[in-house]
């Protein structure tokens, strides 16, 4: 007896159903001409740009924010940075490319389907067909499978902590940037008052050597001195252009979009020292679970996982292969097994790999530990001493400025002189320039601080109500 026509076909039929549910490739060419097109029309006055500034930074309803003009802050620049910095865009790509590896995990490996068939050509009246399936189950693929979902999840963690890393590293490169473009603002200016001053000091020394009253020595240093304040001008607007380059790099944006708005940086000048309760605080949140921390936890969870795996392997895997013949007539149940037998090795040097390579993890995650330690108390002295040297530069420009006053009334009545004013304002000048410099170092050690703390300490940053956070690490599921 042979097998119905519909049965032979079954096969056939079970794989066309089964690709009916298969993905499909969509083709999506990258194209370099397109994506440059989109990146220089980028614009931070787009109207989806300004929504998520004044939704993340005021508390108004649509109709006055569209009216009212936006205010270029750091809290205003961060939120558009981290809708618009490519380089965030790629860690969040990363970030869901890894999460994917959860459901690989978490799918059941496909058995294997062997198909045979024979015909005898010797057997007369009776069926000469033999017809054969067969199938095969690796045993391993369910009681391993709940380790490939928490090596998964170990590797999303990882992905996690590099992605708030990469948020951490465009706050900082935000941060770096505004303040050399607006420090960089604040000399331009105060250059160019010393440069007018020190220009009329020149004037008034040569017309001072003309007229006998003074050697030509005085009226020499004095345009010694006007070229050091015309270079130093000339350096301020060459930093002021690399700052303006790096802030339009750091927000996503060429320079001619950054050159339609004007960036601020509201409380320049207003430094504070930390409460010591909340840095202590932060102190301890940072050497616990700072990024780079969790990252290298993360790795040391998936090598000690794969270390489990590797000891798992060196015992014997079986796989089950049931099936069915139609053997000449007769039918017939089978059930195979195969085993994969440890007689050469028993995994010892997979093993033995993956342990050292767990307690490099561990290691490494000790130094990293370490190294946040010794960052955050090196910018904790650092951000002290510049506050200091800030306070001590004011209490000199005030001083300067009591004496440049005394002058200019001494002018007034008469009982001074023009040049000696000119001296008296140009030492304010100087203390005024040194002041930026002093506000400089101090803003740049106040960020090392927060860059090994991870945090802000101070500024409107503190106050964004919604800021882009990495989705959240998925839970085991069975």
């Amino acid at each position: 007896m042979e097998l119905k026509p519909l049965a032979r076909f079954a096969p056939l039929l079970m794989s066309l159903m089964l690709s009916a549910a298969c993905a499909h490739y969509e083709p999506k060419p990258l194209e370099p001409e397109q994506t440059l097109r989109q990146f220089q029309s980028r614009r931070l006055t787009d109207a989806g740009i300004l929504a998520r500034v004044r939704a993340a930074t005021a508390p108004r309803t649509a109709d006055q924010d569209a009216a009212e003009p936006v205010t270029w802050g750091r809290a205003q620049l961060l939120v558009a940075a981290l809708e618009l910095n490519p380089a965030l865009a790629e860690s969040r790509a990363q970030l869901e490319q890894a999460s994917t590896a959860l459901g690989t995990a978490r799918a059941l490996q496909n058995p294997t389907v062997n198909l045979a068939a024979e015909y005898d050509v010797s057997r007369a009246g009776e069926s000469p067909w033999l017809w054969g399936i067969g199938t095969g189950f690796l045993l391993d693929t369910f009681f391993s499978r709940p380790k490939r979902i928490d090596l998964a999840q170990a590797g999303i963690r990882g992905a996690h902590a590099d992605f708030s890393e990469a948020l951490w590293t465009v706050r900082r490169d935000l941060r770096t940037a505004l303040l050399a473009v607006v420090i960089a603002r604040k000399r331009v200016d105060a250059l160019e008052l010393d440069v007018r001053q020190r220009t009329e000091l020149v004037n008034l020394a040569r017309s001072r050597v003309s007229a006998g009253e003074s050697a030509r020595s005085e009226e020499s240093q004095a345009s010694l001195e006007l070229s050091r304040a015309q270079t130093s001008w000339d350096d301020a607007h060459r930093l002021l252009a690399e700052g303006q380059g790096a802030l339009a790099a750091a927000l996503g944006v060429t320079a001619d979009a950054l050159n339609e708005i004007t960036p601020q940086w509201e409380d320049l000048d207003r430094l504070e020292r930390p409460d010591e309760l909340s840095l202590r605080a932060l102190r301890d949140q940072a050497l616990l679970s700072r990024p780079d921390l969790e990252r290298a936890i993360a790795d040391y969870q998936a090598r000690d996982l794969d270390l489990r795996q590797q000891v798992t392997s060196q015992y014997l895997q079986a796989s089950l292969g049931p099936g069915y013949t139609w053997d000449h007539g007769v039918r017939k149940v089978t059930l195979g097994a195969s085993f994969s037998l440890p007689i050469f090795n028993r995994n010892e040097g997979p093993i033995a790999e993956a342990h050292a390579a767990r307690e490099t993890a561990g290691r490494h995650a000790v130094t990293v530990q370490a190294n946040i330690l010794s960052q955050i108390d090196a910018a904790t002295a650092t951000y002290s001493t510049a506050l200091a040297a800030l306070e001590r530069i004011r209490r000199q420009r005030t001083l300067n400025e009591s004496l440049a006053a005394s002058a200019r009334r001494a002018l007034d009545v008469d009982v001074g002189d023009r040049p000696t004013l000119l001296i008296a304002e140009l030492a304010v000048s100087t203390e005024r320039i040194a002041e930026i410099d002093a506000i400089e170092r101090a803003q740049q050690a106040l960020g090392q601080l927060e860059d090994a703390l991870h945090t802000p300490l101070f500024g409107p940053e503190m106050r964004l109500r919604a800021l882009d956070a990495p989705p959240s690490i998925p839970r085991k599921s069975p």
